[in-house]
């Protein structure tokens, strides 16, 4: 790799710069079809990046996380053994309690996750849970299930895309942002109530919000002669543009803890209605 990119995924890229302040919580799983690996030196360079767009690729740390060469960014291996050992596992854990050396953060990078046994994953549930705050990890999977249900619910999700993926926004996420646009509350609760029966599933789930925000955003800079486009959403108020662009934002943030969508549909349904109400 000869920046830092995940190839495939500019909707990821965008969410870990804009959130590179603020990120949530110290263990990250990166499952899906695309450039697992690629999205995890991302978010590594970006926690350690000491530019104002994170991350910048150009500050020594970033040249440092992208060379392999950062002091606080150790990728786990194990090259003695098929899978990672206990010994390794202990070893990191032990690591992760001495300060950084030069970063913000020490970060721990598992690149395969089918590599990791159930038994040597419950080396790591005390510190993922109780780990200094300077302490991230993060896990690529192919899918979620190869890491246990109490290593999960310690971590933040993130799906990454592939070049496949590259299309335009969902559909679904243009529909909500007209009937945003018509005001109607019954029409916007049969929207959600029909993802919600419809047993929608969580990545679904984040990419229409995620989808939506976008749709929004670009309106609410064509409101403000910015540029933009006049697309779905574009009647809306610029106070409502934001505030709904800001609800789904969070409720697509929220979805990365691994909640129940369904609970997920009926919150953001209801903030919208308040948002959009007369």
């Amino acid at each position: 790799m000869d920046k830092l990119t995940i190839p495939g995924d500019p909707r990821l890229e965008e969410t870990i710069r804009r959130e590179a302040g603020r990120l949530p919580g110290q263990a990250f799983i990166f499952s899906g079809p695309g450039d697992r690996a690629a999205a995890a030196l991302f978010l590594a360079a970006a926690l350690q990046c000491r530019g104002e767009d994170r991350p910048c690729g150009a500050c020594g740390p970033c040249r440092k996380v992208l060379a392999g060469i950062h002091p606080d960014v150790t990728v786990v291996r194990d090259p003695d053994h098929k899978n990672l050992s206990m010994d390794v596992l202990r070893q990191v854990r032990q690591d992760a309690y001495l300060l950084p050396n030069e970063g913000a953060a020490k970060v721990y990078l598992f690149p395969d996750c089918g590599l990791l046994e159930p038994k040597t994953q419950n080396v790591l549930l005390k510190v993922l849970e109780e780990g200094p705050p300077y302490a991230v990890f993060l896990f690529c999977a192919e899918s979620a299930a190869q890491l246990l249900p109490t290593v999960r619910s310690r971590c933040v999700e993130w799906t990454v895309r592939g070049p496949e993926a590259q299309t335009e926004a969902d559909p679904r996420a243009a529909e909500l942002c007209r009937l945003l646009e018509t005001g109607s509350l019954p029409a916007l609760t049969a929207f959600f109530t029909g993802l919600e029966t419809g047993k929608v599933k969580r990545e679904e789930l984040q990419a229409v919000l995620e989808d939506g925000r976008q749709l929004l955003t670009a309106a609410l800079l064509y409101r403000s002669g910015c540029g933009g486009s006049a697309g779905p959403g574009a009647g809306l108020t610029r106070r409502q543009l934001s505030r709904g662009a800001d609800i789904l934002d969070e409720a697509a943030r929220q979805l990365r803890f691994n909640l129940n969508p369904g609970h997920v549909c009926g919150g953001v349904c209801a903030a919208l209605a308040r948002c959009i109400r007369p």
